[in-house]
């Protein structure tokens, strides 16, 4: 009896690698890798083999690495069978066109896409995006609210809706669109923050406060502390305050409006010391900020040392000759000194500039006064007084 022959089935089975799913794992591997021309090379091929199947898959993967054309050719060529398959081929064409710049093909396909599938919240996103490019915002936020209606459980949707109604200044909008996010994925630091931002823009501050402890709680950043010690300064709870700059720079030691705004803090608390040792850190970061110079200068000035602190006056002038503010403090700084014709020519510009400022004519006055020429005295401080 003869040996039975080995069974050649094994032999006729294709081999693993030259299957669909073993290109399709070979493709995302390459794309994982880094290899984003192998991977798009390998995605075009298995469109290519794939004759009288929908790829739409690959498609997506070619959108998102922006290979527009390789995708566009594909689908262009496909036969739109069904309602469905023709929806999902217009919204895929429609991001091509899109990433080609080709807006108006862009909106004329996807407003196709969106009559065989109104409820698609994608398609109404794609039909903003189209919008948003022509510079048509509020047909734009039309599109949002129509893709927030398809899915309402989307907080991307909300943000990015909030964020246009902001930057438009729409803040009551903007605020509750980031609402909306907060409820909804309640942990993401970045929606308290904008919420918070909100509240800022419409000056509630008590609310901003709890909407960036909030932001800080779930993983906020030293600047984020920054702001949330702003508010608490702002609502008059000056210890929290105080305790968040120090917060913040204690994990950024460089953070520049916390070293300027702590140390206004400090001047108010008659803590001139503290608040020079601030100014010092942050002049070093930013010598050519002219307010800096000043708060730097009015400080030196309540410690006494008036001669130190003209020289940073003058140094925040050269910087902005014309700052209304500027010339007021160096104004009351020569006072102290007695350089009264100097004292003259600051206020003289600072009233040719603001010929308005009731300070400045009161500052005259006394000059004036100090010089023993009262009828001069007299007309400045009537000015001032008219202004009051």
């Amino acid at each position: 009896m003869g040996v039975p022959l080995v069974s050649n089935v094994k032999q006729k089975r294709p081999s693993l690698r030259k299957t669909y799913l073993w290109n399709s794992l070979q493709a995302k591997w390459h794309f994982w890798l880094g290899k984003t021309d192998v991977a798009i090379q390998e995605w075009v091929d298995l469109l290519k083999q794939g004759k009288g199947k929908f790829r739409l898959g690959e498609v997506e993967h070619l959108i998102e690495v922006q290979a527009f054309q390789e995708a566009r050719d594909y689908l262009e060529s496909l036969e739109q069978k069904d309602n469905d398959e023709s929806g999902m081929i217009c919204g895929l064409l429609a991001q091509c066109y899109l990433g080609q710049g080709l807006i108006l093909q862009a909106k004329n396909t996807i407003e196709e896409a969106l009559k065989l599938k109104p409820q698609n919240a994608r398609f109404w996103e794609i039909l903003a995006d189209c919008h948003l490019e022509q510079g048509n915002w509020q047909e734009g936020v039309k599109a949002l609210d129509n893709s927030c209606r398809a899915e309402p459980k989307n907080a991307e949707t909300y943000y990015r809706l909030g964020i246009i109604y902001a930057y438009h200044e729409e803040y009551q909008e903007a605020l509750r669109c980031f609402q909306g996010c907060c409820q909804l994925v309640p942990r993401e630091s970045r929606y308290w923050e904008e919420k918070g931002e909100m509240h800022l823009k419409l000056e509630q501050l008590a609310d901003a406060c709890f909407s960036f402890d909030r932001a800080l709680r779930y993983g906020g950043t030293p600047d984020l502390a920054a702001r949330l010690a702003y508010c608490y300064i702002q609502t008059g709870q000056i210890k929290k305050g105080i305790q968040y700059y120090k917060f913040t720079l204690k994990y950024e030691p460089d953070h520049y409006d916390s070293l300027s705004n702590l140390a206004a803090v400090y001047q108010n608390q008659g803590r001139t010391q503290e608040a020079l040792n601030l100014l010092d850190r942050a002049i070093k970061i930013y010598p050519q900020d002219p307010i800096l110079l000043n708060n730097l200068a009015f400080t030196l000035v309540q410690q006494g040392r008036s001669r130190r602190a003209a020289e940073y006056y003058q140094k925040a002038l050269e910087l902005s000759p014309d700052h209304p503010l500027i010339l007021y403090n160096l104004s009351v700084c020569l006072t102290r000194k007695g350089n009264w014709q100097e004292c003259i020519e600051s206020l003289n510009k600072l009233i040719e500039i603001d010929p308005d400022h009731s300070a400045g004519w009161a500052l005259l006055g006394n000059v004036y006064d100090q010089m023993n020429q009262y009828d001069t005295a007299i007309d400045c401080y009537n000015k001032a007084l008219k202004l009051a």
